[in-house]
This record gives structure tokens, C-alpha cells and sequence, in this order.
């Protein structure tokens, strides 16, 4: 199988203790998309990412991912 490009766009909330959690990931069909989903999705959470990634399903191996777009407050290791 090819190596196929995934779009994934991350949000994240502030829990009761005022800590990031993160909400379950999102889908997206391209990078423009994903950068207006999470554009979205930045008015009404703590922080959002997306970001895309190469994925090799066969063979589960996954590149590096790139970030696309960055809104509000991340987990430090989005750094």
C-alpha cells in the first residue's frame, strides 16, 4: 500500500482543573480544510492544532507531522 497523507485537526479544552485536555480528533480532506476547521473550532475552544502526516497503513509507519495551523493554548509538547 502507498504512503497516503492524513489531515487531522486537534482541539483541546480546559478541563475542571483548568488543565488542557484533549477532544476527540478530527478528519479533514485537505490542508485548507483542516486550517478552516480549526479556525472553526478556535472560537469556542482553549486551543486548536492541525496538522498533517504521511501514514504507511501496511506497514504502520508514520512521518513527522507538520503543523498547518495553530490557534490559543497548546500542551507544551505542541512546542
Amino acid at each position: 500500500m502507498a504512503v497516503t497523507t492524513q489531515y487531522i485537526v486537534q482541539p483541546y479544552r480546559l478541563n475542571k482543573r483548568g488543565k488542557l485536555e484533549a477532544e476527540p480528533a478530527v478528519a479533514a480532506s485537505s490542508a485548507e480544510n483542516a486550517k478552516q476547521r480549526a479556525e472553526k473550532l478556535s472560537d469556542s475552544r482553549a486551543g486548536v492544532i492541525a496538522f498533517q502526516i504521511a501514514v504507511d497503513a501496511e506497514m504502520g509507519d508514520y512521518g513527522e507531522p507538520v503543523t498547518l495551523a495553530r490557534f490559543g493554548s497548546l500542551p507544551e509538547e505542541m512546542d
